[in-house]
């Protein structure tokens, strides 16, 4: 019988081969804190050479799937100047790691979206190598509403997928995007209402279960290299033009405004 290791903000089910991880801050709305991220990077390492488990789905605990970067954990360096740049700074390398490590699993990876996705929580689902959404799901990223640019490296993933037109109009405008306009730019592979989501799911599982593993495992490899172009540079300079475009006070001042009219 595998151990499965136990985490603050997620919780873990194992099905044969298959590994279901709930982001589970409910209170937060799933919020991606810190801690979430440390802890998907130890999900990630448990899971790496872990041959007994082939699959993965991840989804969100309720009603969403996640709501984002947890804005009022990151108010607190914001309002010191003394701590921001380093603080904003340190909070991208571990965004990266995560989304590295993530997406380099050799399971084959599900993301479920129910409800809506934001920001990070996007991030994080992007990983996957299949999403599923819920057909009156929305996702958003507000970053720029909020005097940020979208992180965690995920423009250039953004733009891989989408192509650089459609990504910069989503990222830019930060509208609301329907689960049919996500599934035509390619962002999610299948819509389907909320009430049979984890079904169909499983029935992907199902249906790759029947394939050969190291086919699937070596195909992943093959897209995902192909995929990397431009991703390295953004590691490089991400984190430093955090550093800096955060910490200057604007973004403090829209948070705080984002607070205010909630």
């Amino acid at each position: 019988m595998i151990e499965l290791p136990v985490f603050e903000t997620i919780r873990l089910e194992l099905d044969a081969d298959l590994l279901t991880a709930t982001l589970a801050r409910p209170s937060r709305a799933n919020a991606v804190s810190r801690q979430m991220l440390r802890e998907l990077i130890q999900l990630a390492d448990w899971l790496d050479g872990n041959e007994a488990v082939r699959f993965l789905i991840l989804t969100g605990d309720g009603p969403i799937f996640a709501a984002g970067q947890d804005l009022r954990e990151m108010r607190e360096p914001l309002a010191d100047p003394a701590q921001a740049r380093a603080a904003m700074r340190a909070l991208q390398r571990l965004a990266q790691e995560m989304m590295l490590k993530l997406e380099s699993l050799e399971q084959i990876a599900f993301a479920v979206i129910q409800g809506s996705a934001y920001g990070a929580g996007i991030a994080i689902a992007m990983t996957a190598d299949f999403r599923l959404m819920a057909d009156d799901a929305v996702l958003n990223l507000p970053e720029t509403n909020l005097g940020m640019f979208l992180t965690y490296g995920a423009t250039p993933r953004l733009v891989s997928v989408m192509g650089a037109s459609a990504a910069k109009e989503f990222v830019m405008f930060a509208r609301d995007m329907s689960a049919s306009d996500a599934l035509r730019h390619g962002l999610v592979n299948v819509v389907t209402p909320c009430a049979d989501l984890m079904e169909a799911a499983v029935a992907q599982v199902n249906e790759l279960r029947e394939k050969d593993f190291r086919s699937l495992r070596i195909t992943k490899r093959i897209a995902q290299a192909a995929s990397a172009v431009n991703v390295g540079d953004i590691l490089v300079s991400e984190p430093e033009l955090c550093e800096g475009t955060l910490s200057d006070g604007t973004t403090l001042e829209l948070v705080d405004r984002f607070f205010a009219n909630k």
